[in-house]
Protein backbone atom coordinates (compact mmCIF):
# COMPACT_ATOMS: atom_id res chain seq x y z
CA UNK A 1 0.00 0.00 0.00
CA UNK A 2 1.07 3.57 -0.63
CA UNK A 3 1.98 5.62 2.45
CA UNK A 4 -0.96 7.80 3.46
CA UNK A 5 -0.60 11.48 2.60
CA UNK A 6 2.76 10.92 0.88
CA UNK A 7 3.08 13.26 -2.13
CA UNK A 8 2.99 11.27 -5.35
CA UNK A 9 5.40 13.72 -6.96
CA UNK A 10 8.15 15.36 -4.92
CA UNK A 11 9.37 18.84 -5.83
CA UNK A 12 12.84 19.74 -4.59
CA UNK A 13 14.42 23.14 -5.33
CA UNK A 14 18.09 23.74 -4.71
CA UNK A 15 18.95 26.80 -2.65
CA UNK A 16 22.38 27.45 -4.18
CA UNK A 17 21.48 26.98 -7.86
CA UNK A 18 18.48 27.54 -10.20
CA UNK A 19 17.79 23.81 -10.34
CA UNK A 20 14.62 21.87 -9.51
CA UNK A 21 14.06 18.13 -9.18
CA UNK A 22 10.73 16.52 -10.03
CA UNK A 23 10.67 13.04 -8.53
CA UNK A 24 7.99 10.40 -9.03
CA UNK A 25 7.22 9.09 -5.56
CA UNK A 26 5.46 5.75 -5.80
CA UNK A 27 8.46 3.45 -5.26
CA UNK A 28 6.28 0.55 -4.09
CA UNK A 29 4.55 0.75 -7.52
CA UNK A 30 7.82 1.32 -9.39
CA UNK A 31 6.63 4.92 -9.81
CA UNK A 32 3.76 3.94 -12.12
CA UNK A 33 1.74 6.90 -13.37
CA UNK A 34 -1.70 7.09 -11.75
CA UNK A 35 -4.26 9.81 -12.40
CA UNK A 36 -3.35 11.62 -9.18
CA UNK A 37 0.39 11.37 -9.90
CA UNK A 38 -0.14 12.75 -13.40
CA UNK A 39 -2.29 15.57 -12.03
CA UNK A 40 0.52 16.56 -9.64
CA UNK A 41 3.08 16.31 -12.44
CA UNK A 42 0.98 18.46 -14.78
CA UNK A 43 0.48 21.15 -12.17
CA UNK A 44 4.21 21.48 -11.64
CA UNK A 45 5.02 21.40 -15.36
CA UNK A 46 2.42 24.10 -15.96
CA UNK A 47 3.93 26.22 -13.19
CA UNK A 48 7.44 25.76 -14.55
CA UNK A 49 6.34 26.97 -17.97
CA UNK A 50 6.22 30.53 -16.55
CA UNK A 51 9.06 30.21 -14.02
CA UNK A 52 11.98 32.43 -15.05
CA UNK A 53 14.22 31.51 -12.12
CA UNK A 54 14.64 27.77 -12.60
CA UNK A 55 16.98 26.95 -15.49
CA UNK A 56 17.48 23.18 -15.18
CA UNK A 57 14.92 20.53 -14.22
CA UNK A 58 15.88 17.02 -13.15
CA UNK A 59 13.24 14.38 -13.83
CA UNK A 60 13.72 11.16 -11.87
CA UNK A 61 12.06 8.48 -9.74
CA UNK A 62 12.27 7.59 -6.07
CA UNK A 63 13.60 4.26 -4.89
CA UNK A 64 16.09 3.69 -7.69
CA UNK A 65 13.52 3.26 -10.51
CA UNK A 66 12.63 5.94 -13.04
CA UNK A 67 9.05 5.02 -14.00
CA UNK A 68 7.14 1.86 -14.90
CA UNK A 69 4.75 3.78 -17.15
CA UNK A 70 0.98 3.90 -16.90
CA UNK A 71 -0.62 2.37 -13.82
CA UNK A 72 -2.29 -0.60 -15.50
CA UNK A 73 -4.17 -1.62 -12.37
CA UNK A 74 -5.89 1.76 -12.17
CA UNK A 75 -6.39 1.98 -15.94
CA UNK A 76 -8.12 -1.40 -16.02
CA UNK A 77 -10.24 -1.13 -12.87
CA UNK A 78 -10.10 2.44 -11.54
CA UNK A 79 -13.08 4.72 -11.01
CA UNK A 80 -14.10 7.01 -13.88
CA UNK A 81 -13.11 10.66 -13.64
CA UNK A 82 -15.75 13.45 -13.59
CA UNK A 83 -15.26 15.69 -16.58
CA UNK A 84 -15.13 18.75 -14.31
CA UNK A 85 -11.93 17.33 -12.78
CA UNK A 86 -10.30 17.38 -16.21
CA UNK A 87 -10.82 21.05 -17.04
CA UNK A 88 -7.52 22.09 -15.50
CA UNK A 89 -5.63 20.09 -18.13
CA UNK A 90 -7.20 22.04 -21.01
CA UNK A 91 -7.23 19.04 -23.36
CA UNK A 92 -10.13 19.40 -25.82
CA UNK A 93 -10.35 15.68 -26.62
CA UNK A 94 -10.98 14.85 -22.95
CA UNK A 95 -13.52 17.64 -22.60
CA UNK A 96 -15.52 16.09 -25.44
CA UNK A 97 -15.72 12.67 -23.74
CA UNK A 98 -18.97 11.46 -22.10
CA UNK A 99 -19.19 12.32 -18.39
CA UNK A 100 -17.68 10.71 -16.33
CA UNK A 101 -14.64 9.70 -18.40
CA UNK A 102 -13.24 6.16 -17.97
CA UNK A 103 -9.85 6.39 -16.31
CA UNK A 104 -8.54 4.01 -19.00
CA UNK A 105 -9.03 6.90 -21.44
CA UNK A 106 -7.90 9.70 -19.13
CA UNK A 107 -4.53 8.38 -17.95
CA UNK A 108 -3.03 7.62 -21.38
CA UNK A 109 -4.02 11.04 -22.72
CA UNK A 110 -2.43 12.70 -19.70
CA UNK A 111 0.76 10.69 -20.30
CA UNK A 112 0.88 12.11 -23.82
CA UNK A 113 0.28 15.63 -22.56
CA UNK A 114 3.03 15.29 -19.94
CA UNK A 115 5.49 14.30 -22.68
CA UNK A 116 4.51 17.39 -24.69
CA UNK A 117 4.85 19.67 -21.67
CA UNK A 118 8.33 18.32 -20.88
CA UNK A 119 9.35 18.82 -24.49
CA UNK A 120 8.20 22.45 -24.55
CA UNK A 121 9.33 23.61 -21.10
CA UNK A 122 11.64 26.64 -21.35
CA UNK A 123 14.05 24.93 -18.96
CA UNK A 124 16.48 22.21 -19.99
CA UNK A 125 15.16 18.90 -18.64
CA UNK A 126 17.68 16.27 -17.60
CA UNK A 127 16.29 12.76 -17.22
CA UNK A 128 17.94 10.52 -14.64
CA UNK A 129 17.57 6.96 -15.93
CA UNK A 130 17.92 4.63 -12.96
CA UNK A 131 16.60 1.11 -12.61
CA UNK A 132 14.02 0.89 -15.36
CA UNK A 133 11.65 2.85 -17.58
CA UNK A 134 8.74 1.19 -19.33
CA UNK A 135 5.99 2.46 -21.61
CA UNK A 136 5.05 6.01 -20.68
CA UNK A 137 8.10 6.24 -18.42
CA UNK A 138 10.35 5.65 -21.40
CA UNK A 139 8.22 8.11 -23.35
CA UNK A 140 8.94 10.80 -20.77
CA UNK A 141 12.66 10.05 -20.98
CA UNK A 142 12.50 10.47 -24.75
CA UNK A 143 11.13 13.99 -24.24
CA UNK A 144 13.99 15.04 -21.95
CA UNK A 145 16.70 17.21 -23.48
CA UNK A 146 19.50 15.16 -21.91
CA UNK A 147 19.40 11.75 -20.25
CA UNK A 148 22.07 10.28 -17.98
CA UNK A 149 21.72 6.55 -17.28
CA UNK A 150 23.29 4.12 -14.83
CA UNK A 151 24.82 1.06 -16.44
CA UNK A 152 22.20 -1.22 -14.86
CA UNK A 153 19.32 0.69 -16.45
CA UNK A 154 16.68 -1.20 -18.45
CA UNK A 155 13.90 0.01 -20.74
CA UNK A 156 11.07 -1.56 -22.64
CA UNK A 157 7.62 -1.39 -24.19
CA UNK A 158 5.31 -4.27 -23.24
CA UNK A 159 2.15 -3.36 -25.16
CA UNK A 160 2.40 -6.06 -27.84
CA UNK A 161 3.22 -8.69 -25.23
CA UNK A 162 0.17 -7.63 -23.23
CA UNK A 163 -2.06 -7.77 -26.26
CA UNK A 164 -2.71 -4.19 -27.35
CA UNK A 165 -1.20 -1.84 -29.91
CA UNK A 166 1.86 0.32 -29.14
CA UNK A 167 0.06 3.33 -30.60
CA UNK A 168 -0.01 5.82 -27.73
CA UNK A 169 3.63 6.88 -27.85
CA UNK A 170 4.33 6.21 -31.53
CA UNK A 171 4.04 9.87 -32.65
CA UNK A 172 6.70 10.82 -30.08
CA UNK A 173 9.05 7.85 -30.27
CA UNK A 174 9.16 7.57 -34.05
CA UNK A 175 10.53 11.12 -34.20
CA UNK A 176 13.04 10.72 -31.38
CA UNK A 177 14.49 7.21 -31.58
CA UNK A 178 16.28 5.02 -34.12
CA UNK A 179 13.38 3.53 -36.13
CA UNK A 180 14.72 0.02 -36.79
CA UNK A 181 15.74 -0.56 -33.16
CA UNK A 182 12.46 0.92 -31.93
CA UNK A 183 10.44 -1.35 -34.22
CA UNK A 184 12.30 -4.41 -32.97
CA UNK A 185 11.82 -3.30 -29.38
CA UNK A 186 8.04 -2.90 -29.62
CA UNK A 187 7.58 -6.09 -31.67
CA UNK A 188 9.50 -8.31 -29.24
CA UNK A 189 8.61 -6.46 -26.01
CA UNK A 190 12.06 -7.48 -24.76
CA UNK A 191 13.70 -5.09 -22.27
CA UNK A 192 16.93 -3.51 -23.45
CA UNK A 193 20.03 -2.65 -21.46
CA UNK A 194 21.60 0.78 -21.05
CA UNK A 195 24.03 0.29 -23.94
CA UNK A 196 21.21 -0.55 -26.36
CA UNK A 197 19.11 2.31 -24.96
CA UNK A 198 21.94 4.63 -25.93
CA UNK A 199 22.13 3.15 -29.44
CA UNK A 200 18.36 3.62 -29.69
CA UNK A 201 18.71 7.28 -28.70
CA UNK A 202 16.68 7.00 -25.50
CA UNK A 203 19.62 7.93 -23.25
CA UNK A 204 22.80 9.92 -23.73
CA UNK A 205 25.58 9.19 -21.29
CA UNK A 206 25.87 5.80 -19.55
CA UNK A 207 28.02 5.57 -16.43
CA UNK A 208 28.55 3.09 -13.58
CA UNK A 209 25.80 3.31 -11.00
CA UNK A 210 28.12 4.77 -8.35
CA UNK A 211 29.09 7.61 -10.71
CA UNK A 212 25.61 8.62 -11.81
CA UNK A 213 25.20 11.49 -9.34
CA UNK A 214 28.61 12.89 -10.34
CA UNK A 215 27.60 12.70 -14.01
CA UNK A 216 24.37 14.55 -13.28
CA UNK A 217 26.25 17.26 -11.42
CA UNK A 218 28.71 17.67 -14.29
CA UNK A 219 25.88 18.04 -16.80
CA UNK A 220 24.05 20.55 -14.60
CA UNK A 221 27.19 22.66 -14.17
CA UNK A 222 27.77 22.60 -17.93
CA UNK A 223 24.22 23.77 -18.62
CA UNK A 224 24.35 26.53 -16.02
CA UNK A 225 27.54 27.83 -17.63
CA UNK A 226 25.68 28.42 -20.92
CA UNK A 227 23.61 31.45 -21.88
CA UNK A 228 20.06 30.63 -20.67
CA UNK A 229 18.33 32.48 -23.51
CA UNK A 230 20.36 30.64 -26.11
CA UNK A 231 19.60 27.30 -24.44
CA UNK A 232 15.87 28.05 -24.35
CA UNK A 233 15.78 29.13 -28.00
CA UNK A 234 17.81 26.10 -29.05
CA UNK A 235 15.39 23.82 -27.22
CA UNK A 236 12.40 25.53 -28.84
CA UNK A 237 14.00 25.15 -32.26
CA UNK A 238 14.43 21.38 -31.88
CA UNK A 239 11.08 20.85 -30.13
CA UNK A 240 9.19 22.33 -33.07
CA UNK A 241 10.93 19.89 -35.41
CA UNK A 242 10.26 16.77 -33.34
CA UNK A 243 6.81 17.29 -31.77
CA UNK A 244 3.77 15.59 -33.32
CA UNK A 245 0.73 17.61 -34.31
CA UNK A 246 -2.35 17.71 -32.04
CA UNK A 247 -4.26 15.61 -34.58
CA UNK A 248 -1.52 12.96 -34.57
CA UNK A 249 -1.54 12.83 -30.77
CA UNK A 250 -5.33 12.46 -30.62
CA UNK A 251 -5.38 9.82 -33.34
CA UNK A 252 -2.75 7.76 -31.50
CA UNK A 253 -4.71 8.10 -28.25
CA UNK A 254 -7.93 6.87 -29.87
CA UNK A 255 -6.18 3.85 -31.42
CA UNK A 256 -4.63 3.04 -28.04
CA UNK A 257 -7.96 3.25 -26.22
CA UNK A 258 -9.73 1.01 -28.73
CA UNK A 259 -6.96 -1.56 -28.53
CA UNK A 260 -6.57 -1.41 -24.74
CA UNK A 261 -10.32 -1.83 -24.27
CA UNK A 262 -10.51 -4.71 -26.78
CA UNK A 263 -10.89 -8.33 -25.70
CA UNK A 264 -7.20 -8.94 -26.42
CA UNK A 265 -6.18 -5.95 -24.34
CA UNK A 266 -8.42 -6.84 -21.41
CA UNK A 267 -7.22 -10.43 -21.41
CA UNK A 268 -3.57 -9.39 -21.60
CA UNK A 269 -3.81 -6.99 -18.67
CA UNK A 270 -5.74 -9.59 -16.65
CA UNK A 271 -2.99 -12.14 -17.33
CA UNK A 272 -0.40 -9.58 -16.24
CA UNK A 273 -2.11 -9.37 -12.84
CA UNK A 274 -2.89 -13.08 -12.69
CA UNK A 275 -6.64 -12.49 -12.82
CA UNK A 276 -9.49 -13.89 -14.85
CA UNK A 277 -10.54 -11.52 -17.59
CA UNK A 278 -14.03 -10.12 -17.25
Amino acid sequence: MEPKNAPLVLIERETAAPVETIKFNRPEKRNALSFDALRALHRELRRLATDREIRVVLLRGAGGTFCAGMDLREASAGAPVPRDALREFEIPSLEREPDPVPVARVVPRLVQEAILRVKFLPQIVLGVAEGAAYGGGAGLLSACDLVAASDDFRAGFSEVKLGFLPALLEPFLSRALAPKLLYELVLTSRPIDAKTARELGLVGSVVPKDRLEAEIQTLVETLLARNPDVLAETKRLFAKKTAPTPNEVDAAWKIHCESFESESGRRGVARFFGEKSR
